[in-house]
């Protein structure tokens, strides 16, 4: 089960949450059916039916069926092998039809196309590929193909195999359709589920799985040798006096407030989030102590004048840091956190960073 799960994915390369997935899928499974069904029918039509137009095709069809699937194991190119598999099977079933004739129900074979071209090439280009073959065998039924002449398949015969495959179609086509269709709405509801659960649901900025998301990535870029972040740790200084003296609803509404004031201080490259309660933290990818420092004081300074009414005004507390090629998401916010301690200590509504260990601090005022 193994080998075959690793084949039919091309060796783990595509995975079930990919577009390409089911096509890789389909595109194995036919390749691995095909080759021995080919070299059966070699050995069937040499030793039974003695037909050698159709051994030769036999063996051009299985060389082929083998190419294509070491040149899809190779690039693993889906659109590519999708192409070349359904026109080996269109230029076989034409042959096929064409030369068999009515006997032995050949024509069947038609009614694998419109599957086949719509699942491999999409809606569009499947629609197209069923449409030109069903006109081109058609024509050759009617005017060429001599095999055809028989009393076994007549107007009638025709007319019933020519709207069969075009009912055919049209159910592939409205399958398809569906299909997409059902494809394009999980993935919305698949992103808004995602954008939800990164979502702070009171301020409407990142949430703290969002924000260690961001500092994962951070400190893994950092650790291929990208520039260092710097993250900002922000609380506001008294909160428990708002919501104290005028309720959580109240409290609720300066933290909307804040988290507006502070997100287009911001750049569209840093990460802005509540890290719980009145804590805000501020990711900056790529950016120095000073950097950092700086946006945090036009934080600080947005936040004292923002105009709260009746409510009196707000000042917030910021620590500032900067990763390190060794840290992981604890020591860097313990290191802001401390930064944010120190600002509180020394007044509060300053901003302090802190760049050394917890034993060795190091801090400056803005």
């Amino acid at each position: 089960m193994n080998r075959y799960h690793r084949f039919v994915t091309n060796n783990y390369h595509f995975k079930p949450d990919e577009p390409e997935y089911w096509q890789t899928y389909l595109i194995n499974n036919i390749l691995l059916i095909l080759i021995p069904i080919f070299l059966f029918l070699f050995f069937f039509n040499i030793f039974i039916q003695r037909w050698f137009i159709i051994i030769i095709i036999d063996v051009i069809a299985m060389l082929i069926s083998l190419f294509l699937m070491l040149f899809f194991h190779k690039t693993n190119d889906v659109a590519k092998t999708s192409k070349f598999s359904v026109a080996l099977y269109t230029s076989l079933m034409v042959a096929y039809v064409l030369i068999s004739g009515p006997k032995d129900y050949a024509f069947a074979w038609i009614l694998v196309l419109p599957p086949l071209s719509y699942f491999l090439l999409g809606r569009n280009a499947g629609r197209f590929v069923t449409m030109f073959s069903l006109i081109f065998i058609f024509v050759g039924i009617l005017f060429f193909s001599l095999p055809w002449k028989s009393d076994t398949f007549n107007l009638v015969s025709f007319v019933n195999l020519l709207f069969a495959t075009i009912c055919v179609t049209i159910l592939i086509s409205f399958s398809e359709l569906s299909r997409a269709k059902a494809y394009d709405f999980i993935q919305l509801k698949n992103e808004e589920l995602m954008r939800l659960s990164h979502t702070d649901a009171l301020t409407g900025i990142s949430n703290r799985l969002k924000l260690d998301e961001v500092m994962m990535k951070e400190l893994a870029r950092v650790r291929r040798g990208t520039p260092h972040f710097s993250i900002i740790m922000g609380d506001l200084d008294l909160f428990k006096h708002f919501n104290d003296s005028y309720g959580h609803l109240v409290g609720d509404q300066i933290l909307v407030e804040i988290a507006s004031t502070i997100v287009p201080i911001c750049r569209l490259t840093d990460t802005v989030g509540r890290w719980g309660g009145e804590e805000f933290l501020v990711i900056c990818p790529e950016t120095s102590t000073e950097g950092a420092m700086v946006l945090a004081e036009k934080i600080r300074k947005a936040v004292e004048s923002l105009p709260l009414h009746r409510y009196g005004s707000v000042t917030i507390s910021l620590g500032v840091t900067r990763s390190k090629t060794d840290d992981d998401i604890n020591t860097i916010v313990m290191r802001a956190d401390k930064a944010l301690y120190i600002a509180k200590s020394d007044g509060r509504n300053q901003v302090r960073s802190m760049q050394s260990t917890l034993h060795q601090l190091s801090f400056d005022e803005t």
